[in-house]
């Protein structure tokens, strides 16, 4: 008693449970020795108190035991320490009536003893299950843990993931007025990530995800919620919301830390970063309004060049708006009622006259008014409606152009996208077959792009149209990344020059050289070469005595709908044309 109430002490750590019982069953053993022993003692000194000590000693057997009977091994010890000699000693006394009472006590005891055997088993399977049933509960909660960790979290980055940040959006998105102070997104992607990732493998790849994310953590993660949203974009969420300065700091600041090389198995891997933000206040009703208008400003970062970050306001709001209309009149076929074709004379320098008339699509909408060409075809091309759009612009062309005479080529722009799909010659020339349109009144014109997706199938497709005796031209040759390799790889019955080739031509002798050369680089490779954009009789003149084989553009002719004002002369033969059969 003095044991336990003086020097034990309740503990939950079983390295100390299991210390504390080692002491008890030691205590237990040392006190039962010594008792054992004087009782046997006191009985050898005096042996007409016998019983006397034996109901002393068995009741302190007894005793103990029940004191120890919820550590059953321990209370084994002292009916074993105590009880078993002295029924031992009753059992061979000369008295007969001491020797049954032994017989009796050595009978209970082995009872007793056997009984606290059998809880000590069943008290050690009961810990032993609930043990098991806590190591799997504990599993199970550290399993689910680890579960919603992972779903929450980047696995390469570390970082919070898409579905983890848009919890937090919904659940903490504040919306400020016009004048600023609600919530704050900043998406942003890397620029170059692709060609380092396949470079030098994903390995890299991971690197520059891993090294990026470091740099946002410890930048903003101690006021924001950093995540990678896919790929890779990264996400930076403010739920508080950013002063105006702020925000301007911090994109440029998102912009710079990317152009940092990353150094990795001794290279620098540079990047760049493009980032789009965006406030949440009146034009901002939602969380996938606000995501929306983040990706709309990073579209916008992007197009305006590498390392660039831009601030959704309410000037992007009504570009978007006016894409979301196109969108809905391009996908319900309105657009297609409501185009016309305009056509754009092409004039043989050599003769003068007429050759080849451009068509060009014009759609004059009564809610957006004149919408221009650039703005609804890459909207087209976006939604893949634009071979649709393309076959009816081309029969509507077919059908103004019938009262032509026939040497007078319609020459019409075909999309890279329609011209990389397989089988699209085979709908064009279906579609003039309908139409009881001769291929080689047709002039089909196509840009570099239709080459850089699938130069292979591009190729393919241009040449079956070649084949059945249409004209091929490159369009805007010249400008953004067109190669020579076109000019040999590719056989170009014409070549137009980009319009860009033409415009100081009349005062740089350098512009001159070069669009000269360009001219000699077509006549070699075999085709006719078009100069595009002549706006003066001056850069007329100057093209024709560089050889140019056509001209085209405002001092050539504006595109209007009828070919009369064009003031065509029957001698149109300077064009190359195939004959059938």
């Amino acid at each position: 008693m003095i044991v336990w109430l003086f020097f034990q002490r309740d503990s939950d750590d079983l390295d100390v449970i299991s210390a504390e019982l080692v002491k008890m069953v030691a205590l237990t053993v040392l006190v039962c020795v010594g008792f054992s022993i004087w009782t046997q003692v006191l009985i050898s000194k005096h042996p007409n108190e016998t019983m006397g000590i034996l109901l002393f000693t068995i009741l302190a057997a007894l005793g103990a035991a029940y004191g120890l009977s919820s550590f059953p091994r321990a209370a084994i010890l002292p009916l074993a320490i105590l009880g078993l000699p002295m029924a031992i000693r009753l059992l061979f006394m000369s008295n007969a009536t001491t020797s049954g009472i032994g017989i009796s006590l050595l009978l209970v005891i082995l009872l007793l003893m056997r009984l606290l055997h059998t809880h000590s088993l069943a008290l050690s399977e009961l810990v032993t299950s609930r043990l098991a049933v806590a190591k799997e509960h504990n599993r199970a909660i550290s399993a689910e843990v680890a579960a919603l960790k992972r779903a929450d979290q980047d696995a390469l980055t570390g970082l919070a993931n898409r579905a983890k940040i848009f919890r937090e959006m919904q659940s903490h998105m504040s919306q400020g007025p016009s004048s600023g102070g609600g919530s704050v997104v900043a998406i942003c992607d890397l620029d170059g990530f692709k060609a380092a990732n396949d470079t030098f493998g994903h390995a890299a790849g991971d690197a520059i995800l891993q090294a990026f994310a470091t740099r946002l953590s410890e930048a903003f993660s101690d006021k924001a919620i950093v995540a990678r949203t896919g790929g890779d974009e990264f996400a930076v969420f403010w739920r508080d919301g950013l002063a105006k300065q702020e925000i301007a700091e911090i994109g440029y600041k998102i912009c710079a830390m990317a152009s940092t090389p990353i150094e990795w198995e001794g290279k620098s891997l540079n990047i760049g970063a493009s980032c789009g933000m965006t406030e949440a206040g009146p034009i901002c009703s939602s969380v996938s309004e606000f995501l929306r208008q983040a990706d709309s400003a990073l579209y916008r970062a992007k197009a305006s060049g590498r390392g660039v970050w831009r601030l959704y306001d309410r000037k992007m709001l009504a570009l978007d708006k006016h894409r979301a209309a196109l969108e809905k009149m391009l996908v319900d076929r309105k657009a297609q009622m409501e185009m016309t074709v305009q056509f754009q004379p092409i004039i043989c320098l050599a003769s003068g006259q007429v050759v080849c008339c451009e068509a060009l699509a014009r759609w004059n909408n009564e809610e957006l008014g004149i919408i221009p060409p650039c703005d609804f075809i890459s909207v087209a091309e976006q939604l893949g409606v634009i071979e649709g759009l393309n076959e009816v612009l081309l029969q509507k062309a077919i059908t103004a152009v019938r009262p032509w005479p026939s040497e007078l080529r319609l020459s019409f722009n075909l999309s890279a996208i329609q011209v990389s799909q397989e089988g699209s010659a085979a709908r064009l020339l279906d579609l003039l077959e309908k139409s009881s349109f001769s291929p080689y009144s047709v002039q089909f014109e196509v840009t570099e792009t239709a080459f850089l997706a699938d130069t292979a199938r591009a190729r393919r497709e241009l040449q079956k149209l070649k084949d059945a005796g249409c004209i091929i031209a490159l369009d805007d040759f010249g400008a953004g990344y067109a190669s020579v390799s076109y000019l040999r790889d590719l056989v170009f019955d014409v070549v137009k020059l980009d319009g860009s080739l033409t415009t100081d031509i009349q005062h740089c002798e350098r512009s001159r050289r070069i669009l000269l050369g360009l001219i000699e680089l077509c006549h070699a490779s075999g085709a006719k070469c078009v100069a595009e954009h002549v706006e003066t009789k001056e850069q007329l003149s100057l093209i024709r005595a560089m050889g140019c084989d056509f001209a085209q553009g405002y001092h050539v002719g504006r595109p209007a709908s009828g070919i009369t004002i064009f003031g065509m002369a029957p001698d149109c033969t300077a064009l190359p044309t195939r004959q059938a059969g």
